[in-house]
Parts: structure tokens; sequence; C-alpha cells
């Protein structure tokens, strides 16, 4: 497989608003996925207990879920905060979340929607009240409340300060304090969270329960591990670019990009277009922002695309914003590390007659974080007709595991081009194929694969469960087949477009060019893993292994194990 890319959503340490030297880790258009994809409606005791949180429609605690009536403001946060995962605390920054506030009709009463900035899940309204130049909130206001018929549980919203006896892995790093939660209000209407007497700005969640277990164990009255501190909300004007004039006729345009750095192979997906005077109009670039509208300027044959407002996502205001690729060597893995770099402007040529557009900069979508949530290559628009063609040959095995006894399975890795055998662009949503194991049809079954319903024999474009399908960026999925091939995997593309459906060449891969017949003929002497960062154990990491076996006779051989 192609090893050219970091296969990791990870962003490099940058929390300044994006500017010409912040760089992201390149992510071969895995897309829909942030670097932090919140937890926030999962309490993580309960998640030790295995327990989900549920939503609060059962909840009789009179507690405000609905927006309440009066001026609603957005403003954009700053500061820090912290959040729960499964094992402990992570500090983070509120940088580009977004705020709503309520102004009530009556001059005096305030509402807060989600005041705590990592928990997008929770929905109690909070209520604060105008006092001169300050605005003070009760503490103990529930901003989450479920009851479960003999007991309750509920996240309170207080001050906290830090705990010197806490343990991050205890989630009691913080302690709940006395007093009100009060924001002084500037004169540019920025509102700015006070310390108390502690000298400590800072709020969380803390969990209020009639659980015994909950009780028992000493988790009521506990911080439940979110909160805020140093904040500020400084207002801010939601901008969303507008589509063309209501009536304006929209043209499907295929929006393509390279798979990975250097690349000969492209995917893509399609958007919906209109080109009307010296503007040019495109709705879905965003594979996660789908009603977001990209919009260019035309000057001659160039079209410039400045940074823009793309729409909420996960609580974050995000961005479209142009990008270029720059390289770093890694001196530990003696590799070639490559970043996406925001620029100012993202530019196409165009060409009026085809109304064709292509760049060799990038299109990112990501947030004043820096936190990347698609990149695209190479980006190109192109008018797209829905009509027949015959997809392009699936490319298998570039990386294969052999079966293994124990698990009854071997995997390998499965590329299907969206793509037809000219190199034209196919609409991937009518995209499926079939995986074929020693010349017979394989059968997916539930009993196995357990994100399926019924057996199956054919799946869609892009399905991926990150278990028996496991996505490996770049177009490339890695396919567990719980089956022992003696010859041959193979896949075959099913095309429905222009209402017929065609099929690909069989892409095969031949199981005797591994050598694993000679491997397995060997007696092992010891077996070592190594990750994608050169790291060794004696044990697996998640993720993707490189698992290199020496064998009695000195030889030593080397296969790749997704965990």
């Amino acid at each position: 497989m192609k090893k050219t890319i970091l296969l990791s959503l990870a962003v490099m340490a940058a929390t300044v608003a994006m500017g010409q030297n912040a760089r992201m880790s390149v992510t071969p258009n895995m897309g829909a996925q942030l670097q932090q994809r919140q937890m926030s409606n999962i309490d993580p005791i309960q998640a030790k207990r295995g327990i989900a949180m549920p939503k609060a429609e059962g909840a009789t605690q009179d507690y405000i879920t609905e927006q309440p009536e009066g001026e609603l403001k957005t403003y954009v946060r700053s500061g820090e905060n912290m959040t729960a995962v499964m094992g402990g605390i992570v500090d983070g920054s509120q940088v580009g979340r977004a705020m709503n506030i309520v102004f009530a009709p009556d001059g005096k009463t305030v509402w807060f929607d989600k005041i705590i900035s990592a928990t997008t899940a929770t929905f109690g309204w909070i209520k604060g009240e105008i006092e001169g130049n300050k605005i003070v909130i009760e503490p103990g206001q529930y901003a989450w409340y479920y009851d479960y018929g003999t007991y309750y549980t509920a996240y309170s919203v207080e001050r906290i300060v830090p705990n010197p006896d806490g343990d991050a892995t205890n989630y009691d790093t913080y302690l709940t304090a006395e007093g009100n939660i009060e924001f002084a209000m500037g004169e540019d209407g920025s509102l700015t969270l006070l310390p108390g007497e502690d000298g400590v700005a800072a709020i969380g969640l803390i969990r209020r329960t009639t659980d015994e277990f909950l009780v028992e164990y000493g988790y009521d009255g506990k911080w439940l591990g979110y909160g805020d501190q140093n904040t500020v909300y400084t207002p801010f004007e939601a901008n969303f670019n507008e589509g063309p004039a209501e009536g304006t006729e929209l043209q499907d345009f295929a929006m393509t990009y390279d798979l990975y750095v250097n690349s000969t192979e492209r995917a893509g997906h399609l958007t919906k277009g209109a080109i009307v005077g010296d503007k040019i109009y495109i709705q879905g670039a965003s594979q996660n922002l789908k009603n977001a509208w990209l919009v260019g300027t035309i000057n001659g044959d160039k079209v410039t695309v400045d940074k823009q407002l793309a729409g909420l996502l996960d609580g974050y205001y995000t961005y479209f914003v142009g990008g270029e690729i720059v390289s770093q060597y890694n001196e530990e893995t003696q590799q070639d590390e490559y970043f996406y770099a925001p620029i100012e402007q993202m530019t196409f040529d165009y060409n009026a007659e085809t109304r064709t557009l292509t760049s060799d900069n990038c299109l990112l979508v990501a947030n004043d974080q820096n936190m990347l949530a698609e990149g695209y290559m190479k980006v190109a628009f192109n008018p797209y007709e829905d009509v027949a063609a015959q997809p392009a040959t699936p490319i298998v095995g570039e990386d294969y595991l052999p079966y293994n006894v124990e698990s009854g399975s071997c995997f390998v890795t499965v590329y299907v081009p969206c793509q037809d055998v000219d190199g034209n662009y196919i609409d991937a949503s009518k995209l499926t194929y079939s995986v074929y194991v020693d010349d017979e049809l394989f059968t997916f079954d539930p009993s196995f694969y357990f994100y399926f319903n019924e057996p199956k024999t054919v799946v869609e474009y892009g399905f991926i469960d990150d278990y028996r399908f496991q996505n490996l960026g770049g177009g490339r999925v890695a396919i567990e087949i719980n089956a022992e091939p003696q010859r041959t995997i193979g896949v075959k593309s099913f095309y429905a477009g222009g209402d017929t459906v065609t099929e690909s060449e069989m892409g095969l891969f031949y199981i005797g060019q591994s050598g694993v017949s000679d491997i397995q003929a060997k007696a092992v002497a010891g077996v070592r893993y190594y990750n994608l960062s050169g790291q060794s154990s004696d044990k697996p990491f998640d993720g993707i292994n490189i698992v290199v076996t020496t064998h009695t006779d000195g030889t030593t051989t080397a296969t790749k194990v997704i965990k």
C-alpha cells in the first residue's frame, strides 16, 4: 500500500488561528471526521459499567430543553477546556467553538446554550440574570437530567477549582467550589468568566444522582470530567454563503481529487453548481456540511476562492480554506511526512468553454484550531452526466495478512476506483463490489459480519465498520475474510450508471505471491510488533502493526496486522 502519507488525523500542535505557517497532517480524504470527536453523551463512570447514557425524553425534572423566547446572539469562545475520555482527562482549547445566548424580552434574563464547551450532547439552557455590568448564574442548574423511575442522574453546572490530591484517571482533578458563576459584560459585547474568591475562573459539570451504586462509591457530587476555564465569549457574525438566486438552474459537477501525495489515482463525489456572472457556486464540496456553498470569483481564466465560513461542525465554526502540501523528514521513522499548510487564497484554472476547474491547490475543511475535517488534494470540478460506463479494475492485495487458524480469517486490502476504464469519474453512490475466494462468490454472513442484517454478496462502495472493514485511507479498505483462500482472492465492482449495470474486470490477488506456504512451514523463534512510528513491542499495538517473525533457521519475515 502507498505509504507516502501519514495515516493519522492527528494535527500538529497549533491552537492559534489558522495562518500561513499552520500545518495539518495529511489524511487522504478519509472524510467526515474531526481530530477530536466528542464523547460527551457518555458518562465515563457509567461507561465503565457498560451503560451508554440515554437521551432525556423521559425527564421529569423541570429544566429548559427548548430555546427560550428572546433575541438569539451568537458568539465564538476562547479559553481552555477539560474533556473526559476513557482513562483520564484531556486538556484542550475552546478556540473556534460556537456559543448561543438568548437575551429575554424582560431585559434582565439571559439563557446560555451548552455552556460547557466540550459537552455538545447536553441540552439544558442555563439561566442567568443581568446585574449591572455582570451576568450572574445561580449554580446547581441542570445541563442534563434523566429520571430512570427508581432513581435519577443529573449533570449540574457549578464553579470548580483544582483538586491538589486529584487523579485524572479517577476524574477528580477538580472539585466543586462555592459561589455563583459570574460573567463580566464588556463594552464590546464580550462576556468574560470571572474568578471566584479563590482566584480560579472555571466551571464544570457535577454529577448529582440517587443511583445507589454511584452514591455508594462516592460518585454523587463528583466532577464529571468536563469543564471550561478562563472563558471569553466574543460576539460573532456567522455570515454563511448563500447560493445563487432562487430559480437558477443547477448542474451536476464531479469534484475529483488525488488519493495521496503524488498520486496517479483519484477519487471524487458529486456536487451541484452554477456559474452566474463572475461567480461560481458549488454545493456539496464538503461531505460533512453538504448544504454549504463554496463560492469562487471568476477573473478571465482563473477562479479564486478565499477562506470562507462553511458551517457548524461538532460545535465549531468550520471553514473552507485553500492549502498546499509541505513535507518534513522524520528522523525517527526515516520517512518523509506530508502536511497541509493553509494558504490565503485557492486558485483554479478555469475553462469557460468546458466549464471545468482544475487546481494544484488543496481544499481543506477545518476550524480555527486547525482541526481538519476534510482535505482534498489537486481538486478539480467537471460537469457530470449520468451515463453507463465500465468501472476500472479493482486493486486487491497490496497488503495481505495470511489465514490465521485461531481467528479463522485473513485480511486483504481492497481498492475500488471511482473511475471508469478511461479514467473518468463515476458516481461513487452507484458503485458496489463483490469478493470472490478461489473463484467462488463470497457471502458476508451476519454471524461474523455483525453490521450486516442479512447475508450479503454485494457491498456498497465506501462501507466501513472499523471492525471487519477497516479504513486505511487513500481509498483502501482492509477486509477480514472468514475463509482460507488456497489460490486467489478476487474483487469485481459494479456500476449502475445511466440506468445500466456494468461490471469491471476481476481484480485478483494470488495467494502464492506472498510466500505464505514457506513462512508457515518454518518454526518460529520469536515475534516483534512495530507500529508506524517505529516503536516495538512483544504485544500488538492498537491499529496497524508490522509483525517481524524470526524463524529458527535465522530468517525473518514481515507482515502487516491490523488490530
